[in-house]
């Protein structure tokens, strides 16, 4: 649902493997899948999935086993309500957004029992219509349920996944593994923004690293507030991470901000900032991020 750059990648890996899905998506990339397939480029490989069924009508669709939900936060809820014609009984929402919040949206609109919870790394990117491009080594996808439990549809969407080629896992903290996520993009993608700069100088530059660190420890103060202890070194950890990727490597709010798109920024620093003014934690950085970066949050007037 939301067939972008990552949607579009990890649909087309299962696309050709055999698995029976669909596309929803629009434009001129839908027009290019109806009419050619999907060209899936990869660091070690390219391939074209000819034949794939792509629509931009859910209700043509039905329900479904799986609903993999990965358009923007800011389209989440009304694509969510969109989504609803393809929920059956037995079907598992499954969200893979930045942020914190997105399994409780949807589970708002389409019940909680039908979400788990998801969380990528991977770098994927429509790159033109019909085209995605994954730009990262990364290939994971992790999810589970929000109660812990390893439950049969995890873990046959899992197996789906891993045969497809995916790096896959069957989560049994999916809350924490969120959390660990958001310390990491919450920070930086206020930080690249911000100083309007990719990961290299982040990594670098002593000041904008002291901001990159002060950014995530606000950010895991939160997560204690709320009654998820991260682990003592998840700054270091992150930090050690951020090391492998290239110098000129761009989130995607960044790149988002730069071509005057919309930001999700109220789901990483403005969720921040108004969750721990609520609980009494102090986080100034993600304070002030949110209020320089809000006027530009809605795109550029001419875009919209």
């Amino acid at each position: 649902m939301g067939a972008g750059g990552v949607g579009s990648y990890f649909g087309g890996m299962l696309a050709r493997s055999g698995a029976e899905l669909t596309f929803v998506c629009r434009g001129a990339h839908l027009e290019a899948i109806r009419r050619k397939g999907l060209r899936v480029a990869t660091p070690g490989e390219d391939f074209t999935v000819e034949r794939i069924s792509a629509t931009d009508d859910p209700a043509a669709v039905g329900p479904v086993d799986v609903i993999v939900q990965s358009v923007k936060l800011y389209d989440l809820a009304s694509s969510s309500r969109m989504m609803l014609p393809m929920v059956g009984r037995q079907t598992m929402v499954l969200p893979i957004q930045n942020g914190v919040t997105a399994a409780e949206e949807i589970g708002a609109i389409a019940g909680a029992e039908r979400v788990a919870a998801g969380m990528t790394f991977v770098n994927a990117r429509i790159e033109s219509p019909g085209v995605v491009r994954r730009r990262s080594e990364a290939n994971l996808l992790a999810f589970g349920e929000l109660d812990g439990r390893v439950s049969a549809r995890v873990t046959k969407f899992r197996d789906l996944c891993v045969a497809a080629g995916i790096e896959a896992r069957a989560s049994e903290n999916i809350g924490r593994d969120l959390w660990r996520k958001f310390t990491a993009v919450a920070a930086l993608s206020a930080v690249c923004c911000l100083s309007r700069q990719p990961m290299g100088p982040i990594r670098e530059d002593p000041a904008l690293r002291a901001l990159y660190v002060q950014a995530m420890k606000e950010v895991a103060a939160l997560a204690a507030a709320k009654g998820l202890e991260l682990e003592p070194d998840i700054v270091d950890r992150t930090l050690a991470i951020a090391q492998r990727f290239d110098y000129e490597s761009r989130v995607s709010m960044l790149e988002d901000l730069e071509a005057g798109r919309r930001l999700e920024l109220d789901w990483l620093s403005g969720y921040v900032s108004g969750e721990a003014r609520r609980l009494g934690v102090a986080t100034p950085f993600h304070d002030v991020a949110y209020a320089c970066l809000k006027p530009a949050a809605g795109g550029r007037r001419e875009q919209s």
